[in-house]
């Protein structure tokens, strides 16, 4: 592009300006001065005429009609004096500054209509190839000294023509004209010259300096600073892109130190974590002993002993204990996902039915709200299953009295996904503990662990989808998971 950089935009505007200006300047100086011009040719012509009619009366008293022949040449060497002639009413040439067209006649109509009108003379502008003037038409009175030689009865004896025109005038114009394009160009070169100076100085300079800068900035090299800067626009841009230049590197800073610590505490949570799915392991197959061991003695022990209630509850709490490492083995580790077209509707209806037989669920009212046709999605069945469980059995333990839960599905089509819903009308979750929920060992149950939905995020998560939920105190809480509906070729093609 042409005018990409500000240096030619402007310079350009300057000549654009400077040749605009100069043409209008020039033409009111040639309408002007050409105005002028003409308004002088018009006065000499009137002024000529007059001077002709009075020496043609001042001959006509003398009756000399040689001098008249001899005199009109002279005239017509005067500057704007082109041609004179004396015509009688009829048009024919009488007297003429150009002898050799005396006796003829002119015919024109325009002199005509000038003859038998009432008016004494007329100027009339005229312009032949480069000439520009006026032709003046002025009838000769039959005054007392002309009646020697003329009928008195006949008021006018003829008309003076003359013509004034001017061709050095214009042509010294014309040679303004030429001048003032030649100083018009010289202008605006010096103009051009001058901007590109100015502009090379005050503004190209800095800006090169500040893309720089910037370019420094945006490839990572936060100490980049714009060295020169003056008391002006471009040192204050330039004094602005240095605050800023300077705040991008002390956060730079900030967050390197922010990672750092960030990748040190992960790397400790992960070798704790590591450690703590160690021990677990490490625990579960001595609880698992402790457990079988008290199977046996309370199948050995009556239940009219006093020792069988003691072991009975030594065995529930190692079950709870055996549960607890379970859940935390599952969520240290990663198990593959064996995904499968699957209709998420079978799988609630499934889950529904297995928790209308619970008897602990009989003042739970449920109910299902599926969309039928609904399309399947690729998923683990088993870990889908597992998360709908989980929201089911803490939507149930959220309503302690009575209540009613509800699980919907819909097809979302613009974003190709499937929406399940599990809504129930418990307590609902407090405001301050919302941010929580999702965190791992966190709950508000008495027997709980805290790892239930913790485990439900990050099947999700590794599905591709996504789950939140909306709660009211008092009113419920609604759980939404969105599953993407995900290709069975793409899936192969990843797997592979």
């Amino acid at each position: 592009m042409l005018f990409r950089t500000i240096r030619a935009r402007m310079i350009a505007h300057v000549i654009w300006v400077v040749t605009g200006v100069t043409v209008m300047a020039f033409y009111a100086v040639y309408k002007l001065h050409g105005e002028t011009i003409r308004q002088h040719l018009r006065e000499d012509a009137i002024v000529a005429s007059e001077i002709v009619e009075d020496m043609l009366i001042m001959m006509m008293k003398r009756n000399d009609a040689d001098a008249i022949s001899s005199m009109l040449p002279e005239l017509s060497r005067l500057h704007h004096l082109e041609r004179i002639r004396i015509l009688d009413l009829e048009g024919r040439i009488v007297f003429s500054s150009h002898r050799e067209e005396e006796g003829s006649t002119v015919k024109s109509r325009r002199y005509a209509e000038f003859v038998s009108s009432e008016q004494d003379f007329e100027t009339q502008p005229v312009t032949d190839d480069d000439k520009q003037g006026f032709i003046r038409l002025r009838k000769l009175k039959n005054d007392l000294p002309c009646q020697n030689c003329h009928d008195p009865s006949q008021p006018v004896n003829g008309v003076s023509w003359l013509r004034t025109s001017d061709v050095i005038s214009f042509a010294s114009l014309k040679n303004d004209v030429t001048g003032i394009v030649v100083i018009a160009l010289g202008v605006i070169v010096l103009l051009s010259v001058a901007t590109e100076a100015v502009l090379v100085r005050s503004v190209d300079r800095p800006i090169r300096e500040i893309r720089r800068t910037m370019e420094a900035l945006q490839n990572g090299d936060f100490s980049a600073r714009v060295s020169n800067t003056r008391n002006d626009d471009m040192g204050q841009l330039a004094e602005g892109l240095n605050a800023m230049a300077q705040k991008l590197q002390l956060a730079r800073k900030h967050l390197l130190e922010h990672h750092r610590h960030q990748l040190y505490e992960a790397e400790s949570l992960a070798k704790i974590g590591e450690l703590a799915a160690a021990m677990a392991h490490e625990i579960k197959n001595p609880i698992s002993g402790i457990v079988f061991a008290l199977n046996s003695l309370l199948r050995e022990t009556s239940p009219k002993d006093n020792h069988h209630e003691i072991f009975q509850e030594i065995l529930n709490q190692a079950n709870r204990v055996e549960r607890n490492l379970e859940s935390l083995l599952t969520l240290a580790k990663h198990h593959r996902l064996e995904r499968f077209p699957t209709d998420l509707n079978q799988i609630i209806e499934r889950i529904l039915l297995f928790v209308r037989q619970q008897p602990e669920t009989a003042r739970i009212e449920t109910e299902s709200r599926l969309q039928k046709n609904l399309p399947e999605v690729l998923v683990d069945p088993k870990q889908i299953e597992q998360v709908i469980l989980n929201l089911v059995i803490n939507a149930i333990q959220a309503m302690p009295q009575k209540g009613k839960l509800t699980i919907s599905t819909r097809w979302e089509s613009r974003n190709e996904r499937v929406i399940m819903k599990v809504q129930d009308t418990g307590v609902g979750i407090p405001p301050e503990l919302r941010d929580k929920v999702f965190q791992p060992f966190f709950t508000t149950k008495v027997h709980g662990v805290g790892l239930g939905l913790s485990l439900c995020e990050e099947i999700i998560l590794r599905h591709g989808g996504k789950i939140w939920f909306e709660s009211e105190v008092g009113r419920g809480t609604t759980f939404m998971v969105a599953l993407p509906r995900g290709k069975l070729e793409s899936f192969l093609v990843s797997s592979a």
